[in-house]
């Protein structure tokens, strides 16, 4: 079997869907027994009470996933509060005709409990799978801190503490995330919101999960994760690792203070000081082929002014790159 291919930018092919006549049997003994292409659209970190214009940026994608006649969506976390203000933004979310999948983000449990947040956006489950296509989707929750011994749900913003403390996926999950990935009779695509890879912002207990994922390498076509804000594809011991870039903006902090925001502005959105936003909702289009591969199609935007770099921010390494964009990819996994 020809292992993983990965092409980085890659230009989509008019070619690139030719229906296999036979299933893809993978060194695990997953089948993949889907005749026809699977098409969903991804969207991370929108952060709908940061910005004024988040609602209008959400329906974009909206429309375009309509357009795309995708079989899902998925918003990878960060994605608005359990508050009033909130009603309509999660209304032009729900008007999706399709199945509509979420991840839990961090911010998400700013203002209210885990179970809250759940309940306002009929969530059921904080970690769960779903199947689309011959594909296996594994939905993953890393809001927890681990204090005394004790894995403790995000709620109410306790995550604001020492930084060693949080960003933690629990024992229990952890074994089930094993038993899904043991008995996977598909190939597998993980989803979280905090990376399982990154070693800024990244899952404190990662080891684990990418342990039991190389253990089933074979199985893993990807994984998909926001919260860093940035475009970025990572293989490590031959699993996938693609970073979906904010919808919105880059978090830029006190060197944001050139920026000249009008004060009745500043009074409802007191953080647009500290964002370099981006000018068009970054959003990607991801297809599965049957014979083989996952292409990704993102939008690529500009920078709001002042950009960082006209904020004097320097450059980020390797891996933390600020960008208006998020790239094309492909990943052949037969």
């Amino acid at each position: 079997m020809n292992r993983r291919e990965f092409l980085l930018k890659g230009a989509l092919s008019a070619g690139a869907f030719a229906l296999p006549q036979t299933q893809l049997v993978f060194r695990n003994n997953a089948v993949f027994p889907q005749r026809e292409s699977l098409n969903f659209g991804i969207v991370a970190d929108v952060h709908h009470s940061m910005m004024p214009d988040t609602e209008q940026r959400l329906s974009t994608f909206m429309d375009a996933a309509r357009k795309q006649k995708v079989d899902f969506i998925i918003q990878l976390g960060d994605f608005c509060h359990k508050q009033p203000e909130s009603k309509s933004f999660l209304k032009t979310w729900n008007q999706f005709k399709g199945p509509k999948y979420h991840v839990l983000g961090n911010h998400d449990m700013d203002l209210c409990s885990k179970a809250e947040i759940m309940e306002y956006w009929e969530m059921s489950q904080n970690y769960y799978t779903f199947t689309q296509k011959g594909i296996r989707f594994v939905v993953l929750d890393a809001n927890y801190l681990y204090q005394d011994g004790q894995f403790i749900d995000y709620s109410n913003g306790n995550f604001y503490v020492d930084n060693r403390l949080r960003t933690y996926i629990d024992n229990n999950q952890i074994e089930w995330f094993k038993a899904v990935l043991e008995n996977a009779e598909y190939p597998v695509i993980v989803f979280s919101h905090q990376s399982l890879w990154h070693y800024q912002g990244g899952v404190k207990n990662r080891l684990s999960l990418q342990k039991i994922m190389e253990k089933h390498q074979d199985k893993i076509i990807c994984c998909f994760n926001g919260h860093n804000h940035i475009d970025f594809h990572h293989q490590q011991n031959g699993i996938h690792y693609v970073e979906i870039n904010s919808m919105s903006y880059q978090w830029v902090g006190d060197q944001s203070q050139v920026k000249q925001t009008p004060p009745a502005l500043l009074e409802q959105y007191k953080w647009l000081n500290h964002l370099a936003p981006y000018q068009d909702p970054l959003y990607a289009f991801a297809s599965l082929d049957p014979a083989g591969s996952l292409e990704i199609k993102g939008v690529r935007s500009q920078w709001v002014s002042p950009s960082p770099t006209e904020m004097g921010l320097a450059k980020q390494v390797y891996g933390n790159e600020y960008s208006p964009e998020i790239s094309d990819y492909k990943i052949n996994f037969q």
